[in-house]
């Protein structure tokens, strides 16, 4: 049985894009009423340092809502690599999910300023082609793996091409736009190790300035917690099956208690005569 701990990561030092303050605090309201530990930037970076050499029984999440980077989990803020903590992670099989903004667009201080990275930061920290600055939003399709998660729709405008730009990596899309001949994900997993579900997990990419719905925030809890969409599927059906024999036992028994009255009074009557 593998142990699973969640992390959300927030940080008032550190600075944000997309994912404004309020929808950060609103995030973290409701993870936190649901087992997440909420985790500062020297926390994070201890924890993902920590789980970088966990043995395989042992599994983390962390859910970043914050969409600036800190400094702390890069190995080199100015031209960070792949042996940053941050991907160091990921390799050991755990996970992340981002939202907002282009992951390792910006690499964040605990002054509150923000810096950009250079333009392949996301390809030679993750291993994925970089995002495109789409210059409108765009509807996304749900993909079949987007649907079992239960993701709503959402319209976003900084996709990423298919296809891993390192061996060894599988990504997994969840949400896509037709551009022309081309198609564009919003919504991926680009998984590392051992599970194809988990790994870098980036949904939501537009600019969260307003609270947002209950739909997407239960759907970033499922896709932070469940390991499979298949058993996310399964349980679903596990429990439309159990609401469905719990209403046909409810309605068997009123059946039953009115054949049972039904029998009493006039087998009653029929008797007299």
């Amino acid at each position: 049985m593998v142990k699973v701990k969640l992390f959300v990561y927030y940080d008032e030092k550190y600075p944000t894009n997309w994912l404004s303050d309020k929808v950060a605090e609103q995030i973290v309201s409701f993870l936190e009423k649901r087992n997440f530990e909420v985790i500062d930037a020297s926390n994070l970076k201890r924890v993902l340092t920590e789980y970088a050499g966990k043995p395989h029984s042992e599994e983390a999440v962390v859910v970043f809502a914050r969409d600036v980077l800190p400094d702390l989990v890069l190995d080199n803020p100015a031209n960070p690599s792949a042996n940053s903590p941050l991907r160091r992670y990921l390799n050991a099989g755990h996970t992340v999910v981002w939202l907002g903004d282009i992951p390792l667009y910006y690499v964040g201080s605990s002054d509150g300023t923000k810096r950009n990275l250079p333009s392949n930061a996301c390809q030679i920290v993750l291993g994925i082609n970089p995002a495109q600055h789409l210059g409108s939003y765009h509807r996304v399709k749900l993909t079949q793996y987007g649907l079992m998660y239960g993701l709503p729709v959402w319209a976003g405008r900084r996709p990423h091409p298919p296809g891993a730009t390192m061996a060894g990596i599988e990504i997994i899309p969840l949400a896509l736009s037709r551009h022309g001949n081309q198609v564009l994900y919003h919504g991926f997993i680009a998984s590392y190790a051992r599970s194809s579900f988990s790994g870098f997990i980036r949904i939501y990419d537009f600019v969260m300035d307003k609270p947002i719905a209950q739909e997407y925030l239960e759907a970033l809890h499922a896709i932070a917690v469940m390991r499979s969409p298949i058993t996310y599927l399964l349980d679903k059906i596990r429990e439309l099956s159990e609401r469905l024999e719990t209403k046909f036992n409810t309605l068997k028994s009123e059946v039953d208690s009115l054949a049972e009255y039904l029998k009493r009074t006039y087998g009653q009557t029929e008797s007299k005569h």
